[in-house]
C-alpha cells in the first residue's frame, strides 16, 4: 500500500481554492500516481485500485492456463516477489519524496513541464538489460528526473512538507504484507448478448475486480506505523527478506520499518540518491545484486477499442457513453455538480465462498438499483473495514436537476434490500457538491482510470466512520437542501471531520413520502420545439379595443402590464402582427435600464420609423390649408377580432437599421429629414433639432431658427414639429406607436409622447410595462386622462395553455394531463412561459410522473413542485440539455462559449479537431444545416449566414464552467494564435481579441506583449479606461512574476508606470496618478524626494540651474532620461496644480523645466514649462520674472492649451476677460481632434474658466457655445469614469441655478454633490461645501447651511496659494449664503457663538487673499469684510467698507451678475433712503438685462428698510418723492 501524507490538510488547502484547486488536485495527484505507475510496472507489480489518495499494489506469481491458482507459491518466488516488491518501494521512496504539487489549475499550468510522466515510451519484449548495469532502468529515471526537475525541492530543503500559497511538497510512507490474496470479480455476470438500451447507452453490465484477505487487512496497521519516508512491512515479509537484503530496521509494535538505508554513494548511478534524507542505501550491497528483468507487460494495449467488449464491463456507464462518442477514446475533463453515494459493507471475508457470494449478492443489488435510478458505480475496493462501493449521481448524460433525490431514492430501496436479506453493519452516506472528472493518470501507457475527485467524496467517505451510520442512509446539508420536504430527516447535529477547520452537520435520511403504487413509466428523452402559447382571451380585448379604435378614433391608450417573463413583448408584437396586416402602420420601440437616462431614447426607433412613412408614397404633400380628416383604410375597418395570428412585419423594419448605425452617410439621414419636414410642411430649418435624438447629427451646424435656443426651448420647439408631423401622418394613414419596456422609458421621450397622444387623436398608443404599482410609471396616470383607456394585465398562463405546453414536450404517448400537476406547475412558476417550458422538460428526468391510459399523473399521494425541483436553476438545466447533445456539438458549444457573445462558424472551425463531422464539409450551408440539426435545445441563434450568438448568456457561462482549467488554456491559446495568423491584414479590430485569449492562457510573454500594444491604441484611440485597465494587468503581472523585470527592462517598466500615471491624471485620479508617476520615476533612477531635507536641497539645486539658465552663465545637461522626466514632470506639475500644493507644483515645474533647457527642447512640453513658472512667479508677485517666461513662451513656434491656458489665466487676473475668453477659446480647439477631446486636462480646465466668468456674468444659459462645451465636458467625464470632473459639473449647475435663481432645477446635482463630498479632495470640499451653504440657505434650510458653514471652516486652512479656480466657486456662494442667512435672522449671537462667528469670518477673508484673481473675486471680497460690521448691526461701518470697494473694483462692468449683486447689497445697506433707492434701481435694472428676478436680490422697500423684516435708520417720509442729492454715489458712480 502506497500513500501520499498529508493528502487531507492538500485537500483543504485546495478546496479553499474553488473549483481550480480540485481540477488541480486530480492532474496533479494522477501525474502523481503515474509516475508510481511507471515504477510499480517496472518492477512487477499489479495497481489493483486507487484509494483516493492511495494505491494499491500487488505482486503475484504468473500462473499460465495449467497451473492451479489454489498450489502454494514455492520458496524462490516468495523470495523473488517479496524483493520486487521491497526494491520497487525503495524506489518510489527515493524518487517521489518531496514531490511538488501546485493547488491552483493556474499554478499547475504554469509550471508543468512541457513533458509529461507518460511521456516516456514503455519497455520493448527484446530489451536485454546487461549484467551488470540496468540500461533500462537507467534511462527511465534519468528521463525521470529531467521530466521532474523543476518539481524538485533544493537539496537543503527539509524533510517536512512545504506548504506555501499554492503549492505543496508531498511525502511518501507504504507498508508491504505477505501473504496469500483472494482476486475476486463481482458484478454482473451475464454475458454481452443480454445488454440493454437506455437513453441511447447500450449497457453490457458492470464488473469489478478486488483483492481480499487477511494480508489485506493487516496493511492498514502497518501503514499507520510508518512516518513520511518510510516502509512498514508484516514480519511474515520481514523473515523473508532478511536473508536477502540487509537493511537497518527499527521495530515498532510487531512490525519492522526500514530507515536510514542509504549511504552517500560515489558511483553516477545512485547520484540521484544523495539529496533524499532519511533514505541510505548499503551502496556496497546493491551495487553487486543482480538487476531485475521487466515482464513483457500489456501487449494487448494496442489492440483497438471494440476487441473484446467485455473489457465494457470494468468501466462505468458514463466514461464508456462519453469514449465511444469522443474523437479520439478520451474523455473530457469537466466539472460536475454530483450527488456521491458510499456503501460500506462491513467486515467482510472474502477467503471463503459464503463471504464472496454475500458481497456479490450486495454488489448486484447496488447494481441493479443503480440501472433503475441512473447513478454510476465508479468502484468497488476492500480494505481492512470491509468492501466499499462508490457511486455517483449527475455523470454525463444521465443528470438531472437534483441529483440528491435520485440517490436518496437509491440509497433508502439498498437500505431496505440489504434489511431483507439479512445483511448487517453496512452504512450508507451522500454528499452533494463540484467535483472534477478527468482521464487519470493522463496519457500513461500502462493504466489510466475515469477518475473523479473533490471534497464531496471525503465528505461522504468520513461520514461513515460514525457509529450512527450503521445500517442508515446519512448525508450531508447540501443534500438535505437539494432532497427539500420530499424525505423525512434526523439531524445528528454538527461533527469535526479530519481535515474540515469547522464541523459538518449531519442529517440521517429516515423515509420517502408514500407512494401511491402506479407503475413507473420513463419518459423518453425529445427534442424541445414547443413555442409561446396562451392569452387568447387578453388578446381578444385588446382586438377589440384595436376594432374601436379604427371605428372611432378617440386618443386610444392601451397598456399591457405584468412582471418579468410573462410574455408581454411575445403580446405586443402578435397585436402588432394582427394590425399591420390589415395596412396599418404600427411603429415599434423598445427601452432598456441601462439607457433610462438617455434623452429622447425610446422616442428614436418610433422617429426612425414615421421618417420612413412620410418618404414613401402613402403620405402626400401638405398643402398651405389643412387637409380634411381622410377616412382610414377600409381593409382595417373589418372586425380584428377573428384574427388569432397576424401575418408577417414589414419588411421596412429590416431597412431602418441603415440610419441608426454611426458609421452611416451623415447626409443620408439629413436629406431623409429634410424630405420629411418639407412633406408635411415644416420649415427646413428645423433639422438641428433632431440632433438630440440622433447622435449621428453632431455636425449639423446651428442656423437662425435654433442658435440662440437654450435646451428647454429647444425640447419645446421640436415637440410641436414633431406633433404637427404626426398628426399629418395620422390623418392619411392608421397609425398605432407600440412601447416596450416603458418603466425604462427616459423622461423627454414620455412627455413627447404625451403631448403626442393628447393632440392627435387619431394614434393609437400601446404601452407594455412591469407592474405599476412595483415600477415609477405615474405618468400613465396622465395618458389615461386623455380619450379612451384600456389596461390588460398578464397574469401568466392559464391552466389550458400549461397543459398544452406539457403535451407538447411529452408526445404522443401522452393524451391529457393532471389537473394536480397543471395546478401545482402553475403556483411553482405564476404561469412564466419560460419556466413552464422548462418545468416540463425537468418532469421527464423524475420518477414522480407516470403514465396511465394516456394520462400523465403524479406517481405520490404527494406532488408538491417546490420539493419536486427545489430552487429553479436554469444553469442546472442548461447542463443536463449539454449532456443531451452530441459530442460533435458538445465540441463545437465548448469552443463557442470562449468567444465573444456574437462568433462566425470559421473562429470555431479554426480551432475545432479535424474529425468533427460538423464540418467535414466545406460547404457553409451544410455545415448550417448540422448545426440546426444539432442544436435539439435551442442553445444559438443564427444572425446572419455565418454569424451565430447565444440565445442566453447563462448559456456560454454554464458550459464554460463545466470546462477544466487545461481545456479553457488549450482553446483560448489555439484563438489567440488563430487571430494572430489574421492579425496582418485586421490589427487594430483583432488585437482587442488576441490580448483577451491570451490573457486566459499562461503565456506570460504574450501577455505582455499584446497589453502594451492594446495599451498604446487605447491612448492613441482616447480610450482612457480601457487604457488604464491593460496597463493594469501589465504591473500586475510584473509583480507577480518579478524574473520577467529583467527581461522587461527598467525603461520599459517606467514607460508602463508613466503611461498608467497619465491615464489616471486625465481621468483625475490624481492619487492613484502621482502613485505611478513616482514609480516611474524611482525605475528611472531619479526617484522623487521624499524627506524633508532632500527635498529642500534638489529643490535650490533646481532653482540655481535655472538661475544660471536664464542668465545664460551656464547650460547643464541633462539626465540620461531627461525626455521621460519631462513627461513625468509635465503630468505631475498637472496633479499639484489642481491639489494647490504649490510646493511640488514649483518643485515639478523646475525640474521639468531645467530638464527640457538641458535637452534643447523647443517643443511643447517647453512651452508649458516656461507657461507654468510665468504663472507661478505672478502668483508670487515677481511680474519681471513673470513677464519673461511668458513672453519666451509666445515666442516658441508651438504653443500647446496648456500654454494658452496659463495665458488666459494671467489676462483673467489682470481683469482682461474679453482677452482670457479668446484665449481659452484656442485652448478649446487646441485640446480636441476632430471633436474629441484629446487633451482632456487642458480642456477641464480651459471649459472650467469659461463657465465660471459665464455663471458670474450671469449669461451662461444664453451662451449656446459654453453650455455645447460643457455637455461635451461631461460626455468626456463619464466615457472616462472620471468622478472628479463629474463633482464639478455638479457645482457648475448648481452655482449657476443659484445665480438665475432656478432652485428646483438643481436638486439631483446637490444629491450627488452631498454623496460625493466626503470622498473628495480638499480643494473640492471648499467649493462644494460653500456652494452648498447658498443652496440651502436660499432653501431656508438653514441648519444644513449651518452644517456645511462648519465643515467649510475646517477645510479652509488647507487652501494655499493657487492657481486653481475652483475653490472660488466655495468662497463666492459662502458669502452669499451667509448674507442670505443675515437677511432671514438666522445668524445667532450669542457670546460662544459670537467668537466662532468671527473665527470663521476671518478664515473666509484669508481664503480670498490665498485666491489670487482678485479683480473677478472683488464684489465678494469687499462683501466678505463688511460682513462682520452688518452680522453685528453695524451697518454704517458696513456700508462704508462697500462704499470703499465701489471705488477700488476696476473691472467690476464686465462681470455684471456680480456687479448687480453688489449693487442690489448697497441698496439694502447704504445709510439715506436715497442711495438704497438709487442702487437698487441701478441692479434691478442690471437683473433685468440678464432675465434674472429681481426680487430675488433686491431690497424690496429701499426707502424704509435695510432689507427684508429689518427697517433703516433713515426712512422717506410717506407721501414724498424721493430727491436725488447732486453729490450721491450712486450718481457719482453712474456718472462714471
Amino acid at each position: 500500500m502506497v500513500d501520499v501524507v498529508g493528502f487531507s490538510t492538500l485537500t483543504t488547502m485546495a478546496q479553499a481554492k474553488g473549483d481550480s484547486g480540485a481540477e488541480a488536485i486530480a492532474m496533479e495527484i494522477g501525474a502523481y500516481m503515474g509516475e508510481c505507475i511507471q515504477i510499480i510496472e517496472f518492477y512487477g507489480g499489479d495497481v489493483v485500485k486507487f484509494l483516493g489518495d492511495a494505491v494499491l499494489v500487488c505482486f503475484q506469481p504468473l500462473l499460465n492456463n495449467e497451473s492451479d491458482s489454489s498450489t502454494e507459491p514455492s520458496d524462490r518466488q516468495k523470495n523473488v516477489l517479496v524483493r520486487r516488491g521491497i526494491e520497487c518501494g525503495l524506489q518510489l521512496l527515493a524518487r517521489l519524496s518531496h514531490y511538488r504539487v501546485y493547488l491552483t489549475a493556474e499554478e499547475r499550468s504554469k509550471h508543468r513541464t512541457h513533458q509529461h510522466s507518460a511521456s516516456s515510451a514503455p519497455p520493448q519484449p527484446d530489451q536485454q538489460p546487461t549484467t551488470h548495469n540496468n540500461n533500462f532502468l537507467s534511462a527511465l529515471f534519468n528521463n525521470y528526473r529531467k521530466r521532474n526537475a523543476n518539481r524538485r525541492t533544493s537539496d537543503a530543503s527539509e524533510i517536512s512538507m512545504i506548504e506555501t500559497t499554492n503549492c505543496v511538497d508531498l511525502e511518501l510512507h507504504m507498508a508491504l504484507a505477505c501473504g496469500n490474496v483472494t482476486n475476486i470479480i463481482v458484478g454482473d455476470m451475464d454475458t454481452l448478448d443480454q445488454h440493454s438500451t437506455l437513453d441511447g447507452m447500450e449497457y453490457h453490465g458492470r464488473l469489478e475486480y478486488a483483492i481480499g484477505g487477511q494480508v489485506v487487512d493487516a496493511l492498514d496497521e502497518a501503514l499507520s506505523l510508518a512516518k513520511a519516508g518510510e516502509m512498514s512491512i508484516t514480519p511474515a515479509a520481514y523473515e523473508i527478506m532478511k536473508r536477502q537484503i540487509h537493511l537497518n530496521f527499527e521495530q515498532r509494535r510487531k512490525y519492522f520499518v526500514i530507515k536510514n538505508f542509504i549511504k552517500p554513494s560515489h558511483h553516477g548511478e545512485y547520484h540521484h540518491l544523495r539529496a533524499l534524507p532519511g533514505l541510505r542505501r548499503e551502496y556496497s550491497r546493491a551495487d553487486h545484486q543482480q538487476p531485475l528483468v521487466p515482464r513483457t507487460r500489456n501487449v494487448y494495449g494496442d489492440l483497438p477499442f471494440e476487441a473484446n467488449q467485455f473489457y465494457y464491463k470494468y468501466i462505468n456507464r458514463s466514461a464508456l457513453y462519453r469514449m465511444q462518442r469522443s474523437s479520439d477514446d478520451n474523455l473530457p475533463a469537466q466539472f460536475r455538480e454530483v450527488t456521491i453515494m458510499f456503501v460500506s459493507l462491513g467486515k467482510t471475508n472474502v477467503e471463503d465462498a459464503e463471504g464472496v457470494a454475500n458481497v456479490q449478492k450486495a454488489v448486484m443489488i447496488v447494481i441493479q438499483i443503480l440501472i433503475k435510478y441512473e447513478g454510476m458505480l465508479q468502484q468497488f475496493a476492500i480494505d481492512d473495514k470491509g468492501a466499499t462501493l462508490l457511486s455517483v449521481f449527475g455523470l454525463p448524460p444521465l443528470s438531472h436537476e437534483r441529483e440528491a433525490v435520485f440517490a436518496a431514492k437509491a440509497a433508502l430501496e439498498i437500505r431496505d434490500c440489504y434489511h431483507y436479506q439479512g445483511f448487517t453493519g453496512f452504512s450508507i452516506s451522500l454528499s452533494t457538491g463540484i467535483i472534477f472528472t478527468a482521464v487519470v493518470p493522463q496519457n500513461n501507457p500502462f493504466r489510466r482510470d475515469p477518475g473523479i475527485s473533490g471534497d464531496t467524496i471525503v465528505i461522504a467517505v468520513r461520514m461513515l466512520k460514525y457509529a450512527f451510520s450503521k445500517e442508515s442512509v446519512v448525508c450531508d446539508v447540501a443534500t438535505r437542501k437539494q432532497i427539500g420536504g420530499l424525505c423525512e430527516f434526523e439531524d445528528f447535529g454538527e461533527h469535526f471531520m479530519k481535515g474540515k477547520p469547522s464541523p459538518v452537520q449531519v442529517f440521517g435520511i429516515v423515509k420517502f413520502n408514500t407512494s401511491n403504487g402506479a407503475d413507473y413509466k420513463r419518459i423518453s428523452n425529445g427534442k424541445l420545439t414547443t413555442d409561446f402559447i396562451g392569452y387568447k382571451s387578453e388578446m381578444q380585448t385588446a382586438t377589440h379595443f384595436v376594432n374601436d379604435w379604427s371605428k372611432a378614433p378617440n386618443h386610444h391608450f392601451l397598456v399591457v402590464t405584468g412582471p418579468s417573463g410573462v410574455g408581454k413583448s411575445f403580446f405586443c408584437n402578435n397585436l402588432h402582427k394582427i394590425v399591420v396586416s390589415h395596412g396599418v402602420t404600427s411603429c415599434w420601440t423598445s427601452s432598456t435600464e441601462v439607457e433610462k437616462c438617455s434623452k429622447y431614447y425610446l422616442l428614436r426607433n418610433i422617429m426612425l420609423a414615421m421618417f420612413e412613412i412620410i418618404d414613401s408614397d402613402r403620405i402626400p404633400q401638405k398643402t398651405g390649408r389643412s387637409q380634411p380628416n381622410s377616412p382610414q383604410s377600409s381593409s382595417f375597418e373589418s372586425d380584428l377580432s377573428s384574427s388569432s395570428s397576424g401575418g408577417q412585419s414589414s419588411s421596412r423594419f429590416k431597412r431602418l437599421t441603415s440610419y441608426t448605425a454611426v458609421s452611416s452617410s451623415n447626409s443620408d439621414m439629413v436629406d431623409l429629414i429634410l424630405r420629411c419636414l418639407q412633406k408635411c410642411g415644416e420649415e427646413s430649418g428645423y433639422v438641428p433639432l433632431f440632433k438630440v435624438i440622433f447622435a449621428s447629427l453632431g455636425e449639423v451646424s446651428e442656423n437662425r431658427y435654433t442658435r440662440l435656443l437654450d435646451g428647454r426651448a429647444r425640447d419645446i420647439l421640436l415637440t410641436g414639429v414633431i406633433t404637427r408631423m404626426v398628426m399629418h401622418v395620422s390623418r392619411h394613414a392608421g397609425l398605432v406607436f407600440i412601447c416596450d419596456d416603458v418603466q425604462w422609458a427616459d423622461s423627454a421621450s414620455i412627455k413627447m409622447l404625451e403631448h403626442i397622444q393628447e393632440h392627435c387623436q387619431k394614434v393609437m398608443m400601446l404601452m407594455a410595462t412591469r407592474p405599476i404599482k412595483d415600477y415609477d410609471v405615474g405618468f400613465i396616470e396622465q395618458f389615461k386622462k386623455t380619450g379612451s383607456y384600456v389596461e390588460i394585465p398578464l397574469n401568466g398562463l392559464g391552466e389550458y395553455e400549461i397543459g398544452e405546453i406539457i403535451l407538447q414536450n411529452f408526445g404522443s404517448g401522452v393524451k391529457t394531463i393532471s389537473p394536480e400537476i397543471v395546478k401545482v406547475i402553475q403556483k411553482r412558476t405564476g404561469g412564466n412561459p419560460l419556466y413552464v417550458k422548462n418545468m416540463a422538460i425537468i418532469l421527464k428526468d423524475f420518477n414522480h410522473v407516470t403514465v396511465v391510459e394516456g394520462e400523465l399523473v403524479p406517481s405520490s399521494n404527494s406532488f408538491d413542485l417546490e420539493d419536486l425541483l427545489g430552487n429553479f436553476d436554469y444553469k442546472r438545466i442548461i447542463k443536463m440539455q449539454f449532456d443531451r447533445l452530441d459530442s460533435n456539438y458538445q465540441e463545437f458549444l465548448t469552443i463557442a462559449c470562449c468567444l465573444d457573445q456574437y462568433f462566425t462558424v470559421f473562429e470555431v472551425q479554426a480551432v475545432i479537431k479535424p474529425t468533427n463531422i460538423i464540418f467535414q464539409s466545406t460547404d457553409t450551408t451544410q455545415i448550417q444545416r448540422l448545426i440546426t440539426y444539432f442544436d435539439a435545445y435551442h442553445f444559438l441563434q443564427q444572425v446572419d449566414e455565418t454569424l451565430y450568438t447565444f440565445t442566453h448568456v447563462t448559456i456560454p457561462q454554464s458550459i464554460y464552467d463545466m470546462i477544466s482549467y487545461e481545456t479553457r488554456l488549450s482553446q483560448h491559446l489555439a484563438l489567440a494564435r488563430y487571430y494572430e495568423s489574421q492579425s496582418q491584414q485586421q490589427t487594430h479590430e483583432l488585437l482587442g481579441k488576441i490580448t483577451r485569449h491570451y490573457l486566459e492562457t499562461d503565456a506570460v510573454d504574450k501577455q505582455l506583449y499584446y497589453l502594451e500594444r492594446l495599451a498604446d491604441q487605447n491612448m492613441q484611440t482616447y480610450l482612457l479606461p480601457e487604457a488604464t485597465i491593460n496597463l493594469q494587468r501589465i504591473v500586475k503581472i510584473l509583480d507577480e512574476h518579478p524574473h520577467k523585470l529583467a527581461q522587461f527592462g527598467s525603461t520599459c517598466l517606467s514607460d508602463i508606470y508613466r503611461k498608467l500615471g497619465m491615464c489616471f491624471t486625465m481621468r483625475t485620479k490624481l492619487t492613484e496618478g502621482e502613485h505611478y508617476l513616482f514609480r516611474a520615476l524611482e525605475v528611472l533612477g531619479e526617484p522623487w524626494p521624499q524627506a524633508e531635507v532632500l527635498f529642500w536641497m534638489q529643490l535650490w539645486k533646481h532653482r540655481f540651474r535655472q538661475y544660471r539658465h536664464r542668465r545664460h552663465l551656464f547650460r547643464y545637461r541633462a539626465s540620461k532620461h531627461g525626455e521621460r522626466v519631462v513627461e513625468i514632470m509635465a503630468q505631475l506639475s498637472n496633479i499639484y496644480f489642481y491639489t494647490g500644493n504649490g510646493r511640488d507644483f514649483v518643485y515639478s515645474c523646475l525640474v521639468g523645466l531645467n530638464e527640457c533647457e538641458g535637452l534643447g527642447q523647443t517643443g511643447l512640453n517647453y512651452t508649458l514649462f516656461l507657461a507654468r513658472n510665468s504663472l507661478l512667479c505672478w502668483l508670487n508677485d515677481e511680474k519681471e520674472k513673470s513677464i519673461f517666461y511668458i513672453a519666451e513662451a509666445l515666442r516658441q513656434k508651438t504653443t500647446d492649451p496648456g500654454t494658452l491656458t496659463i495665458c488666459s489665466l494671467l489676462c483673467f487676473a489682470a481683469g482682461k476677460f474679453s482677452n482670457a475668453r479668446d484665449l481659452l477659446y484656442q485652448s478649446v480647439d487646441g485640446s480636441r481632434t476632430l471633436g474629441v477631446v484629446t487633451n482632456c486636462q487642458a480642456f477641464y480646465r480651459a471649459v472650467g474658466l469659461l463657465v465660471t466668468m459665464r455663471i458670474f456674468e450671469g449669461t451662461f444659459v444664453g451662451a449656446a457655445t459654453e453650455v455645447g462645451l460643457l455637455k461635451q465636458m461631461a460626455d468626456t467625464a463619464h466615457s472616462n469614469g472620471d468622478f472628479e470632473a463629474e463633482v464639478w459639473l455638479g457645482v457648475y449647475n448648481v452655482g449657476n441655478a443659484i445665480v438665475i435663481d432656478r432652485m428646483a432645477d438643481c436638486a439631483p446635482y446637490v444629491a450627488l454633490l452631498e454623496a460625493h463630498v466626503k470622498e473628495a479632495a480638499d480643494y473640492n470640499r471648499i467649493a462644494i461645501h460653500g456652494t452648498l451653504v447658498c443652496y440651502y440657505a436660499r432653501n431656508h434650510m438653514f441648519d444644513l447651511a449651518r452644517r456645511h458653514i462648519q465643515r467649510l471652516v475646517t477645510h479652509l486652512p488647507a487652501l494655499t496659494v493657487t492657481p486653481n479656480i475652483f475653490p472660488i466657486y466655495g468662497l463666492i456662494f459662502a458669502t452669499m449664503g451667509l448674507y442670505c442667512m443675515v437677511e432671514e435672522g438666522q445668524i445667532e449671537l450669542t457670546e460662544t457663538k459670537y467668537e466662532k462667528l468671527v473665527f470663521g469670518l476671518s478664515r473666509l477673508n484669508h481664503a480670498f487673499q490665498q485666491v489670487k484673481f482678485w479683480e473677478f473675486t472683488q464684489p465678494c471680497l469687499y462683501l466678505a469684510r463688511a460682513l462682520p460690521y452688518i452680522m453685528t448691526g453695524r451697518i454704517v461701518e458696513g456700508y462704508m467698507v462697500l462704499r470703499h470697494g465701489v471705488f477700488e473694483m476696476h473691472f467690476i462692468q464686465e462681470i455684471r451678475f456680480l456687479k448687480a449683486y453688489y449693487w442690489a447689497n448697497l441698496g439694502k445697506f447704504a445709510f439715506t433712503p436715497e442711495d438704497r433707492v438709487e442702487w437698487t434701481e441701478r441692479a434691478k435694472r442690471d437683473f433685468e438685462w440678464l432675465g434674472i428676478p429681481a426680487d430675488t436680490y433686491c431690497n424690496p422697500d429701499p426707502g424704509r428698510l435695510y432689507y427684508r423684516n429689518f427697517p433703516a435708520d433713515l426712512c422717506r417720509e410717506e407721501g414724498t418723492l424721493a430727491t436725488r442729492r447732486s453729490g450721491s454715489l450712486a450718481q457719482a458712480t453712474n456718472r462714471s
